[in-house]
């Protein structure tokens, strides 16, 4: 039975795409272990599900975003310590395949390759770069830090036998996803686009009665809901919505100040598990994803997996036009899209989907991707039994 161990630099309680990915291959045949950084300190060290077991490394108490530079470098710092404790773990008894989720985990990836020859998966789910850019995009410092950190993981791609992304383009026409990020910086890298789709419901719910506008997930950026909060009051008076938030982040506290500021009715509910999100995804009309660009993670490819809940769920998306997730949602007829940051265009978006009142259908499920993602893993795995494809690489930096 090959051995895969699972890098996420979160406590991964819950993080649906690593848990999904994970089941597919125990499913497969393969035994599956997620080393998770808990970096609040409150998790089980030790857990298991469905014949996944789950270590959770504590190094300290860590932030999970960066609002200030001093807050980063402690980011930083306990990212070190996480890398250091899992490689050492590992060392001692090296998988066959090292799956490293996102940039931040790549390092305990390329060591287990040089120096105990694991095949070497990396699982690009955002440009991780872009939110060193969040608190403030514009800041010069951060730019910086962000370049140093985008060009370091392109000098590391070429090393991975496989990369794995969560979007691609979806037709010759459409906007370019992480795939052709990759592509546009790596010759010939070995890549496979998994997108991040959800499970299979077994019901539908109907609307509610009251029209209702949705959010679910991070809260990390204000600007989005200054902009829902205009936007709402520019609609007549008989539409009278109701807001739901559901989620926590670094924005969380201003974010609440801004809807307690309006006279808009909100529902808050705060950090919730994945088997919870049909419930609350069923109280709304349609789900608000709509994001800043100025970072660029969403006009490189980026797609915010609440599109694909919500529409598994039956509820439309408003989400970004002019990128990859616009034209997803156009495509297959799961949402609208607007620009970010303009308030009547949002509004008539509002408009368009509160007389519509439809429930809509999600084509495809996580049923397709996991398929290709098992096959993507054997294709590797024949490759280093026929000694062919895997890629030779000797580590030289540091955790």
């Amino acid at each position: 039975m090959p051995t895969v161990a699972m890098i996420v630099s979160n406590s991964c309680n819950p993080d649906p795409r690593v848990e999904k990915e994970a089941i597919a291959l125990s499913e497969a045949g393969y035994k599956v272990t997620i080393h998770a950084f808990d970096r609040e300190e409150k998790y089980e060290i030790n857990s298991n599900f469905k014949n996944i077991v789950i270590k959770r490394y504590r190094v300290g108490h860590t932030p999970s975003g960066a609002p200030s530079l001093i807050t980063g470098a402690k980011v930083l710092f306990g990212l070190k310590k996480f890398r250091t404790l899992v490689t050492k773990n590992l060392m001692d008894s090296p998988p066959e395949f090292i799956h490293c989720h996102d940039a931040d985990t790549l390092a305990v990836g390329l060591i287990l390759k040089s120096r105990q020859k694991s095949i070497l998966i990396f699982d690009m789910h955002d440009l991780a770069h872009t939110w060193a850019r969040m608190a403030n995009p514009f800041s010069i410092i951060r730019k910086i830090v962000a370049l140093t950190i985008e060009r370091r993981l392109i000098r590391r791609l070429k090393f991975c036998d496989l990369i794995i992304t969560s979007s691609g383009s979806a037709s010759k026409k459409s906007h370019p996803g992480l795939r052709e990020w990759i592509r546009k910086r790596v010759k010939n890298p070995n890549i496979v686009v998994i997108e991040n789709r959800p499970e299979k419901v077994d019901k539908l719910y109907d609307l509610p009665e009251r029209f209702t506008i949705g959010y679910a997930g991070k809260i990390r950026e204000k600007t989005m809901f200054e902009t829902l909060i205009k936007a709402i009051e520019k609609l007549p008076d008989s539409i009278n919505p109701k807001v739901i938030i559901a989620g926590h982040g670094t924005a969380s506290a201003e974010v609440d100040k801004l809807f307690q500021k309006s006279r808009i009715e909100v529902e808050r509910i705060g950090k919730f598990q994945t088997n919870q999100l049909p419930e609350i995804i069923q109280k709304m009309s349609i789900m608000y994803a709509v994001y800043p660009t100025s970072r660029g993670n969403i006009l490189d490819g980026a797609i915010p997996t609440k599109m694909f809940d919500a529409a598994i769920n039956g509820r439309p998306s408003i989400v970004n036009s002019n990128c990859l997730m616009g034209d997803i949602a156009i495509a297959e007829k799961i949402g609208i899209t607007v620009n970010s940051g303009e308030v009547e265009e949002l509004t008539a978006a509002l408009l368009q989907i509160e007389n519509k009142n439809n429930i809509i259908k999600l084509q495809r499920d996580w049923s397709t991707e996991a398929k290709r993602l098992v096959s993507a893993y054997g294709n590797v795995l024949n490759d280093s039994s026929n000694g062919n494809g895997v890629k030779k690489y000797d580590y030289k930096g540091q955790s």
